[in-house]
């Protein structure tokens, strides 16, 4: 809510609350599935609010999107079809798109409005959405991935928290049809909440994914206008651990960090090395 020009997001059961001074409010409407808000701020830029939580700033937005796009690529010993279901700001996309080995981005996103939303606002994330090899779908995730078999090499899950219709993103059954999407050699991305605000139940995320596969990590990444700021992503494989860089990648990848304003293989291989409170919330310890 915005009160005194003030945007209060109030999270986590009531007791925990972020704040950003507003300069002005640039879009408000509600489409079929949630309010979409955009605000123009004093500390990060535009932010793109859905339900009144905290998705995208100018500010923070390149480190969740160079994470979730560049890490399983360098683990990923052929990443030629990627799918990301959710993510509609386009943010993802335009990071894979920076590889010019894949041939084909399916981003499913069921909520048009958010495409249409940041085309306008985010230009800056929307960069790629008009790649060729991009594709644009307006469905659900759910009923998409169920009909899917052996055909994406990298799935990420770009989902808001664990609530209302995106609740069945964090499930068993929904990791098993990822599974089942991906080639032998898949690599499934998705974040999973902050651990010290832990409403969602983080360990039960981290449990349900090593249900569906036998290579289950965990990193960290600040994100600025996310509750707590220390926010965690998983890293799920059928095959590989996640420090095991791809070494014929190695060479194109030391030439194009140099442009990315948050990954780079050094911060990867060592990405992955978490405290013991981190441990004990995802289960580890």
């Amino acid at each position: 809510m915005i009160e005194n020009g003030w945007l209060y997001e109030d999270s986590y059961f009531n007791s925990f609350s972020m704040a950003w001074k507003v300069k002005k409010v640039l879009h408000s409407e509600q489409s079929k599935y949630q309010k979409i808000d955009v605000v123009e701020t004093e500390s990060v830029g535009r932010m793109l609010l859905l339900d009144g939580k905290t998705m995208v700033s100018e500010k923070d937005e390149f480190v969740y999107h160079e994470v979730m796009a560049h890490l399983p690529y360098m683990v990923s010993r052929k990443c030629e079809k990627v799918l990301i279901i959710g993510g509609g700001d386009g943010g993802v996309v335009r990071e894979f798109a920076k590889h010019a080995d894949i041939k084909q981005i399916d981003l499913v996103e069921i909520d048009e409005r958010v495409v249409e939303v940041s085309k306008k606002y985010f230009p800056q994330c929307t960069s790629a959405l008009d790649d060729p090899r991009v594709n644009v779908l307006a469905q659900d995730g759910f009923a998409f991935i169920k009909s899917k078999k052996n055909e994406y090499d990298v799935i990420v899950v770009d989902s808001t928290d664990p609530e209302d219709f995106a609740s069945g993103l964090f499930t068993t059954d929904f990791y098993n049809d990822v599974h089942e999407a991906l080639t032998e050699n898949g690599i499934m991305m998705n974040q999973t909440e902050n651990p010290f605000l832990d409403e969602y139940g983080i360990k039960k995320i981290y449990q349900n994914m090593r249900k569906a596969f036998p290579f289950v990590q965990s990193f960290t990444a600040p994100m600025l206008i996310y509750p707590g700021v220390y926010w965690t992503f998983g890293f799920s494989s059928k095959s590989r651990k996640a420090t095991d860089l791809d070494s014929s990648k190695i060479q194109k990848m030391a030439g194009l960090q140099r442009s990315l304003q948050w990954y780079n293989m050094d911060w990867h291989r060592c990405a992955f090395a978490n405290g013991n409170f981190h441990k004990r919330m995802i289960g580890e310890l």
